[in-house]
């Protein structure tokens, strides 16, 4: 095992614009159509602390900006740490882990599992243990229980329609991972205080929501395969817009006995029918929520798009971020030292 290697993992932002299916009768469950973006993202670094060193115990050092946008930081790296050495029965020297920046928590962002798998990763490699498959990494880390959009988007980027998982499978199948033009633009729109369903709340309401019927996930597979797809592959904006709209809608109004509504945010019905009236209509909301993602054709549309949200009285209560597709999986970087 070489002493002093240094690994740093970088990562996107997991866009997921909901699930293919819930509770079928048969069959793949779950599935999802989601994209990775650029920022924000994780960025962290884990080295082996040199033979004969005093400490013994791991030290993990949080950065100002990333306990700001994800408090838990902290106790969910060291918990991943831990379920390496109990998983793995590893006995190894003590780790330091930095991490720098960071994904903000229950913004509908992925932030848990790209946190999850970017640790693992930079474990895993500075570990020397060969190049553990990112399947086998969710399932060390808790992940994948339900879609796998984040999981192979840590992969490989770009837009990613996973095909859902059978009881048996420990995390959904991959069915395509397209690269998604980056020179087009996400408005991220997300509210300054609320945040997301997660953790229990998560789980009741994915207990009490009726399963969704066979012709919502017909109709939701035709928009992904049969539209959005070739859409994206043809980089036809106004049709890749028209169909990741209709996507969100069917989806919202799936989720919105459990969310409130077909958004999470009860304004951001008002935001997209304002966009939609000067012609912006690529709007849907990332996974529970709260962030909306507006697709922009570039910089003149994403800019109209933010001065229409502030000219509304609630949007002074909203912030706006603007990033672009990521179609490569994160980035690691090695130093010996």
């Amino acid at each position: 095992m070489t002493e002093g290697l240094r690994v740093t993992v970088s990562t996107g932002s997991r866009l997921h614009f909901g699930l293919l299916t819930h509770r079928p009768e048969s069959g793949r469950e779950f599935g999802g159509l989601g994209v990775m973006i650029g920022s924000p993202g994780w960025k962290l670094t884990v080295s082996r602390m040199a033979d004969g060193s005093p400490a013994t115990s791991d030290m993990i050092n949080v950065s100002d900006e990333a306990n700001t946008a994800c408090p838990a930081t902290l106790k969910r790296v060291a918990e991943i740490i831990e379920r390496f050495r109990r998983v793995k029965h590893l006995t190894i020297p003590p780790l330091t882990v930095e991490v720098e920046s960071a994904i903000p928590s229950h913004r509908g962002l992925g932030s848990g599992t790209q946190l999850a798998l970017a640790a693992a990763r930079a474990i895993d490699t500075c570990l020397e243990m060969g190049h553990v498959p990112v399947s086998e990494l969710a399932q060390l880390t808790g992940r994948g229980l339900r879609s796998a959009v984040g999981i192979w988007g840590f992969e490989s980027g770009g837009l990613i329609a996973d095909g859902g998982k059978l009881e048996s499978e420990p995390v959904g199948s991959l069915s395509a991972a397209v690269l998604f033009p980056s020179y087009w633009l996400f408005l991220l729109i997300f509210p300054k205080t609320s945040r997301g369903l997660s953790g229990d709340d998560e789980i009741s309401a994915f207990k009490d929501l009726p399963g969704m019927t066979q012709q919502t996930t017909q109709r939701l597979c035709e928009i992904s395969l049969m539209k959005l797809l070739p859409a994206v592959h043809d980089h036809n904006f106004d049709l890749v817009a028209s169909a990741l709209a209709a996507y969100g809608q069917l989806v919202g109004e799936y989720f919105a006995p459990a969310q409130g509504g077909v958004f999470a945010d009860p304004n951001m019905l008002k935001f997209r029918d304002v966009l939609a009236e000067k012609g912006i209509k690529g709007f849907a909301q990332s996974s529970w929520g709260p962030t909306c993602a507006v697709l922009c054709s570039d910089d003149e549309m994403a800019d109209r798009a933010v001065q229409l949200i502030r000219s509304l009285p609630e949007g002074a209560d909203y912030e706006c971020q603007v990033s672009c597709a990521l179609n490569n999986g994160a980035d690691i970087d090695i130093v010996e030292a």
